[in-house]
């Protein structure tokens, strides 16, 4: 009976020596611990974004492009926000009408998405103002455009607020000033999109 117990002793601890043996060693670094994805930092300030709506005359179609312009290392914040350029190179509001044209059947069908009053009788770009068009987020978080269809076109103007409501009555606002129609037909989106 001793000589049994002393056998399945010895064996319990050969089988002891021999796991913890080929378990030694370094961990592996691919252990597969879960560790959540950063889908963004909640306290970083929102990065400058500029967004345009642009009009594909052809379609009646609205586009919002946005683009993120890098800050200076010398900017600070500003309620979390963090500062646009107070004037936009011509070619960053080219850039936006690109989202347009590579749907469009032609160039000229592409505008600003802020049109003039009498835009129903000359549809062309330069009845339109890219300024007008856009929005940055250091100033306000939503676009807002608001349209009246003179026949089968979409006559626009836009206007940029701190909430969706506020972006949707100040275009609509804008469009009946400027157009002297009623502008039913809105639509907003926010500036900084994820």
């Amino acid at each position: 009976m001793r000589a049994w117990i002393r056998t399945v002793a010895v064996a319990a601890l050969a089988a002891t020596i021999l796991y913890a043996n080929a378990h030694a060693g370094p961990l592996a670094f691919d252990l597969p611990l879960y560790q959540p994805p950063v889908i963004a930092d909640s306290k970083a300030p929102t990065k400058c974004t500029v967004t345009y709506m642009i009009a594909d005359l052809a379609n009646n179609d609205l586009y919002a492009s946005r683009m993120r312009i890098a800050s200076a290392e010398t900017d600070t914040p500003v309620d979390n926000r963090m500062p646009c350029p107070k004037s936009m190179p011509p070619r960053v509001g080219l850039q936006a009408l690109d989202t347009c044209l590579s749907r469009s059947a032609e160039a000229k069908f592409c505008v600003f998405a802020d049109m003039s009053r009498g835009f129903e009788r000359q549809p062309d770009i330069h009845n339109t103002a890219e300024n007008a068009s856009r929005c940055a987020s250091d100033t306000a978080s939503d676009i807002g455009v608001a349209c009246w269809m003179s026949g089968n076109l979409s006559v626009c103007n836009v206007a940029c607020a701190n909430s969706p409501n506020d972006a949707l009555v100040q275009a609509r606002v804008r469009c009946e000033d400027k157009q002297q129609h009623s502008c039913p037909i809105t639509a907003t989106v926010p500036v900084s999109g994820q």
